[in-house]
């Protein structure tokens, strides 16, 4: 029996997703004895192979932004074919009647559907099994909405693995994402409670790492995984086996990672961090939300702004490659500047390695914001959800219309490009974190803030680009003129502008010695035979030609400054 599990999304490229949970539901229904498929991608391509397939259920996974995409498919495929629809997914908690009678789905599924889903299929399909034991389950029966608990999985190590032989997207390569346990004992008010999520469970790290390796045996290209835990590094004793594991494997196979961090625990041992990065870790997502205290507090975060500073500034120093944060926009009101300030502060601490994102505060279903907007002196403008989308808010302080929210994201986005702009421009990011940047971009596809902000700058772009891949080096004070060969990092032609009478460069004139120095800085000749032959044309107006090397090595600086030149030794 064919069982057909569907994403479906109109406001993502969903081909370069994983999905990985409807692969970990492919696998237990396999176990079954079903013939699961799994479909990622746009809705107008999913009726398509519900036709070609011929499914004898459908099953979707629901969340904030598909649930009208939902709605409308899946009365499609009621009206045409007649099959059972069930739909579950981290939305699946707020769904109740009137979903199912505008959907005209059969069955909501909430909760670890490992275990349901089979028995849900087995009870509808083959007539083996009571609807009415089966946890998270949602129906209409007799005119009647009853539901049940949803289902919680203890014991993760028995579940099979990954079924991404299921997919129907055969060009699609998987294994990039991998939970290593469900849950976080934080319970912050903004974050979705689905079922089972104040209930920590763990996968052993034997079996982690088994997949990992199974991952990389299908998938000769994958370089980079996302551990998708709420909370992985909640045990240091766990993170350093896995790390022990990644070490071995990182032996035979150039393969980095992400994960997810909770400043307020990891501030105890952050010295685990060494660790981590040695093992691969490349891009470290923390949680931080506000500049503020007391809205931070508000959300019940458990985690103080000093302590996010000290561990920010830590993990830069340590050499990580990537630091990830969001910051919340339309939540409670803050002190005015309190958010830009603490974006200044992490900008300074860990410049080139702090990447800095905003987003409009969510209601997601059984939330405190959802359910007691009052108590954070927030509005709701849109509780049913149908008209949300993160490019304009629809949660607001109570004091501030829509509009004026989506400014102040404006403003922050401002802030913070500023900053990194004016980092770039004065030369304050050290080499080495935009050397890792590049790496990270070009060597693994994970491209930072920073990466855009500098790729964005064609000038930077250029020289930054000519140092990673070793062909020139940095000016610095210990330019040797007779062994260093300086190189322009662009084409003269394509840049230089005439149209004023003179020699022009990104908006600055040039006097005749800066043009005649550019002109031979091709890369051809040593730094001492080029001031030789340039101050016997400019030589004149100096006192000596110590006075004239002085001025050379200035204009050589600014030109470096400029991002215009980069050297090489012979």
């Amino acid at each position: 029996m064919k069982i057909l599990l569907c994403n479906v999304s109109k406001k993502y490229e969903t081909s370069s997703h994983d999905y990985v949970g409807l692969f970990y539901l492919a696998g237990a229904l396999e176990e079954a004895g079903f013939e699961p498929l799994v479909f990622h991608g746009k809705p107008e391509h999913l009726l398509e192979q519900v036709k070609q397939n011929e499914p004898v259920a459908v099953g979707f996974s629901c969340d904030f932004d598909n649930v009208q995409l939902i709605e409308a498919l899946s009365k499609k495929i009621k009206a045409d074919w007649n099959i059972p629809i069930i739909v579950g997914g981290p939305q699946s908690i707020g769904l109740k009647q009137k979903f199912l009678e505008d959907s005209q789905a059969d069955f909501i599924l909430r909760g670890e559907g490992e275990v349901s889903l089979p028995l849900l299929l087995k009870a509808v399909l083959k007539e083996d099994g009571d609807l009415s034991e089966i946890n998270g389950l949602a129906m209409i029966k007799d005119g009647i909405f009853t539901e049940t608990s949803p289902e919680i999985i203890a014991n993760l190590d028995a579940l099979p693995l990954p079924a991404y032989h299921a997919s129907l997207q055969t060009d699609h390569s998987y294994g990039k994402l991998i939970f290593t346990g469900r849950g976080c004992p934080y319970q912050c008010a903004y974050c979705a409670p689905s079922p089972g999520k104040q209930q920590v469970r763990l996968r052993s790290i034997p079996l982690v790492l088994e997949e990992i390796k199974l991952n990389l045996q299908n998938n000769p290209d994958l370089n980079y995984i996302i551990i998708m835990d709420d909370a992985f590094t909640l045990n240091r004793e766990r993170i350093e086996e896995f790390c022990l594991g990644m070490t071995e494997i990182r032996k035979d196979r150039d393969l980095v990672w992400y994960c997810e961090c909770h400043v307020g625990r990891i501030k105890n041992w952050m010295d685990i961090l060494p660790t981590m990065i040695a093992a691969g870790l490349i891009r470290l997502q923390i949680g931080i939300e506000s500049g503020d205290q007391q809205v931070i507090d508000a959300y019940n975060k458990h985690v103080k702004i000093d302590d996010i500073i000290e561990f920010v500034s830590y993990a830069a120093d340590c050499g990580l490659t990537q630091i990830a944060t969001n910051f919340i926009v339309g939540g409670p009101e803050e002190t005015p500047g309190a958010t830009a300030a603490l974006i200044e502060t992490l900008m300074d601490r860990a410049p080139g390695v702090i990447d800095i994102i905003t987003g409009f505060l969510r209601a997601y279903p059984g939330t405190e914001i959802l359910n007691n907007p009052k108590k954070f002196n927030l509005q709701l403008h849109d509780q049913s959800g149908r008209f949300s989308g993160d490019d304009y808010p629809f949660v607001t302080p109570t004091e501030k219309s829509q509009d004026q929210v989506m400014k102040d994201r404006q403003e922050l986005n401002k802030v913070i490009r500023q900053s990194m702009q004016k980092k770039i421009k004065n030369h304050e990011l050290k080499q080495q974190a935009v050397m890792k940047q590049f790496k990270a971009a070009l060597t693994y596809g994970i491209r930072s803030r920073w990466f855009e902000e500098i790729a964005a700058n064609p000038r930077a772009y250029e020289y930054y680009y000519v140092l990673y891949l070793n062909e020139g080096q940095a000016f610095d004070p210990s330019l040797d003129f007779s062994s260093d060969y300086p190189q322009r990092t662009f084409e003269l032609w394509r840049t230089m502008t005439f149209t004023e009478g003179f020699p022009k460069l990104d908006g600055m004139a040039l006097s005749p010695l800066e043009y005649e120095l550019l002109l031979r800085c091709a890369g051809k000749r040593s730094l001492a035979e080029i001031e030789a032959e340039l101050f016997s044309i400019f030589g004149d107006p100096y006192k000596n030609q110590a006075e004239f090397h002085g001025k050379l090595v200035d204009i050589l600086y600014q030109f470096n400054f400029k991002y215009w030149l980069t050297h090489f030794v012979i």
